[in-house]
């Protein structure tokens, strides 16, 4: 039986190409765009699931409760903290301490290499996480001792070749002896743990200033980790670290708490001295493109119902026909639910074929590892095929339950019409498409307004033609002042200058008093060191006082600059003249004022800032050049450096495009919208293009008859379109205020934001409401036009 209705499918397929094409096209662009963005979705929500402990695992934070600070969480604690709490707390299993090396100069005789991602770790590191170490209880039992690292595959094949055994090997870091006790296959991409090498963070007898600062309880510094025998006692564990920190006389306005481990990914787009390389998700991204990628499916969906459901009139005769032969409804059910789901089944198969092609031709860049994300869902190829199976069905049942329920003679005699509920139904399901569509336009158009508007945004200082090169090192600083007075040299050099960071990075607090004020609450302030032509080098301007310079003898010791952000906190009209005290006895005299200038982005507000003054490098060196020789002075750059540093790479970057990474998640959200944007409209024109031929179709001996009465060619199109635009007005009124919701809900992560009341970006609702009813006009225009031209002669003549 199932064979016969395979065989009566593929003739039904054939007889109906014009619709069965348009069916298969509409629901493959679907299924492809529904597939690919929730692999993304899920790929997004998968990182770090993959640890057997990820439910009971959560990272130390701190809520910096202080005076001075806007952006209050950060993913650090004190050092002791940890430790603390695995001794003292018994809800906590195991803890484990991080401190992020970041990039480490290895040599293995006389090359050097780097490791762009260490970490300093403690054993019990291993025991919270399940990394793939190759050597496994061997590798971290060394982790015991000082100076043993742990290497990736990938890293160690980089340094010792791929046919080398690197277990034993000593690399020297920093003219210490360190030996590879380890190896461990790469992590896996959904991680918030990126690294390449792995450092025991156990002090050597020589590491003394190592060995106090993991003891003490100053400052915040450290990450951490711990295991929860529950996961519920969360709130009670972090009440019992708040009551250990008040008893190691830590500052209260540090607040410890925990978090999930299965939230950092998502969870950390506002919390500061994240220092990991992976870039953190947005959960509101996410999410969005998870509500994106149902929406094209539906608008999928709905096309392949309306299209089924209107195609089903044309079928009635052969419904009839059957019925008289012999058929039961059940089998006519059966019949119409096998070829709507073989047509669900075939779209999703081709889908699956175009999957890459449609990451690629679009441009979405998605960067999904199909083992991990398949390892921890491992539900959701079968979804897919399940999920096939029941639009499938959603689309066949309703025609088939009326078209098998009608009389054999009402069919033959041609009285069979088609019912008010199947007008209505196919009415619905396209406002609800254009509801999706224009709600996404509207979205595109705002969010790519908003992005622009961060970009364009006056930062407080120039990032173009801005070199920064890495000096990190002990070989590097010792020698950089050499290669400094070199380039100066150069007249396609704008200016040279040492500085601790850059805009865009994360700048470290520092406690901070006023002469005069209570010492027992201290203002907590973004600090950076500079030299003296850092100020013009970026192009930040001075409101105020002075700038740093040599000639005044003591400003290294006995002044500061600050930010106009901070004269305003502190509530000073005038700062400069006005003393700063530091660790209770150190005074510093504030000569200059500078304007507010975006050191982090646009989601936080510009907080208070010191700026030290520091003529020695610093971890950057930064180079402005003149863009008219830009590659030219690249190459001189380089050239230089290779003669004054033959053992280190030429290891720099352009500001400007690091700066933009701040941007890069919100681009990528605005592109990824406007790319499916424009699918979902093609679907929604696709789906109107195919149902107005069977609307028109079925209007047809009305046509006819209007214009033997009378009725022009105008006025048969009016008809014609009328019904549709109208359905498009409401879809309107539906969609305008769900995209203002959504939009007034992100554009709330942004401190600095476009006004969505304003008339230019009313405007944008009314272009997208425009741009729809236009869309339907030019979809429905080809066949009303050509009814409308018809001869009526040719639509009454079996009357």
């Amino acid at each position: 039986m199932f064979r016969t209705f395979l065989r009566v499918a593929f003739r039904s397929f054939r007889k109906n190409a014009f619709s069965t094409a348009i069916n298969i096209l509409g629901l493959t662009l679907g299924f492809g765009a529904f597939v690919v963005l929730s692999l993304f979705f899920f790929n997004e929500l998968s990182y770090d699931r993959w640890h057997k402990k990820a439910d009971r695992i959560f990272r130390f934070t701190t809520v910096d409760e202080a005076l001075g600070v806007t952006s209050n969480e950060v993913a650090i604690t004190n050092p002791r903290m940890p430790l603390s709490a695995m001794e003292e707390i018994p809800e906590v299993e195991i803890a484990s301490r991080v401190m992020y090396a970041g990039e480490q100069r290895m040599e293995v005789g006389d090359k050097g290499y780097y490791s762009q991602y260490g970490l300093y770790v403690e054993k019990e590191f291993f025991d919270i996480f399940d990394l793939p170490l190759q050597n496994g209880d061997i590798a971290t039992e060394a982790f015991d001792q000082p100076h043993k690292l742990i290497m990736t595959e990938t890293f160690a094949s980089q340094i010792f070749g791929r046919s080398a055994d690197p277990l034993g090997q000593i690399v020297m870091i920093n003219d210490q002896s360190w030996e590879v006790v380890g190896l461990m296959n790469d992590v896996k991409s959904n991680s918030h743990l990126g690294f390449d090498v792995l450092m025991s963070l156990f002090p050597a007898q020589s590491d003394s200033s190592l060995a106090q600062y993991i003891d003490s309880w100053n400052g915040l510094g450290m990450i951490g980790y711990a295991v929860l025998s529950d996961a519920s006692k969360e709130l009670q564990v972090e009440g019992k670290m708040a009551e250990i920190a008040l008893a190691n006389d830590v500052n209260d306005f540090w607040v410890p708490q925990l978090q999930a481990l299965t939230d950092i990914h998502l969870g950390s787009s506002g919390i500061l001295f994240d220092f990991y390389h992976i870039e953190p998700g947005d959960a509101v991204y996410t999410y969005a493109m998870g509500g994106v990628a149902l929406f094209i499916l539906l608008i999928a969906a709905f096309n392949f119902v309306n299209l089924t459901t209107a195609q089903s009139s044309g079928r009635a005769k052969e419904v009839g026909i059957r019925k008289v032969v012999g058929s039961t409804r059940s089998l006519l059910i059966s019949q119409h639910l096998v070829e709507s789901v073989l047509l669900s089944l075939m779209s999703l198969f081709l889908a699956g074929f175009g999957i890459g092609v449609l990451n690629e031709t679009m441009g979405l860049g998605l960067d999904l590892d199909m083992t991990a994300l398949v390892s921890t869902y491992q539900w959701l190829l079968p979804a897919y095929f399940v999920l096939a199976i029941v639009i499938g069905l959603l689309a066949g049942i309703y025609p088939a339950m009326v078209l098998s329920g009608i009389k054999a003679v009402s069919i033959l005699r041609g009285r069979f019409q088609s019912s008010a509920k199947g007008v209505w139904l196919r009415k619905t399901l396209v406002v609800l498409q254009f509801v999706a569509s224009i709600g996404m336009i509207c979205i595109t158009l705002l969010v790519s307004r908003q992005i622009d508007f961060i970009k364009n945004k006056q930062l407080g200082f120039d990032k173009d033609q801005i070199i920064n090169i890495s000096i990190n090192g002990r070989g590097l600083t010792e020698r950089v002042e050499a290669y400094r007075q070199t380039l100066e040299q150069n007249p396609d050099i704008v200016g040279v200058s040492y500085s601790s960071n850059m805009p865009g990075r994360t700048f470290g607090r520092s406690g901070v008093n006023v002469e005069g004020g209570n010492e027992d609450e201290p203002w907590i302030v973004s600090v950076m060191s500079m030299d003296d032509q850092y100020l013009d080098l970026m192009g930040i301007e001075l409101v105020a006082g002075r700038n740093y310079g040599e000639t005044f003898g003591t400003d290294e010791d006995e002044s500061i600059i600050i930010n106009e952000a901070m004269q305003e906190a502190l509530g000073w009209e005038d700062a400069v003249g006005k003393k700063l005290v530091f660790g209770g006895e150190t005074r510093r005299t504030v000569v200059g004022v500078i304007k507010d200038f975006h050191f982090a982005n646009m989601r936080h507000k510009i907080e208070p800032l010191m700026v030290f003054y520091n003529p020695n490098p610093g971890a950057n060196f930064n180079v402005k050049i003149r863009p008219e020789q830009m590659k030219a002075t690249v190459d001189y750059l380089d050239q230089s450096w290779q003669a004054a540093f033959p053992n280190y790479p030429f290891d720099y970057q352009f500001f400007d495009q690091e700066f933009d990474q701040l941007f890069a998640s919100d681009e990528f959200f605005s592109a990824l919208v406007s790319t499916f944007t424009w699918l979902s409209i093609i679907l929604s024109a696709l789906g109107l293009f195919g149902l107005s031929f069977f609307m028109v179709e079925q209007r047809r001996k009305e046509i006819g008859v209007r214009k033997v009465l009378g009725s022009t060619i105008r006025q048969i199109i009016e008809l014609l379109m009328k019904e549709f635009v109208l359905l498009i007005v409401l879809a309107n009124l539906i969609a305008w205020p769900v995209a203002y919701v959504f939009l007034k809900h992100w554009i709330g992560d942004f401190e600095y934001r476009i006004d969505l009341f304003a008339p230019k970006h009313l405007l944008i609702y009314l272009a997208a409401g425009a741009g729809a009813v236009l869309i339907t006009v030019l979809a429905v225009s080809y066949k009303s036009i050509s009814a409308a031209l018809a001869n009526p002669i040719q639509s009454l003549r079996d009357e």
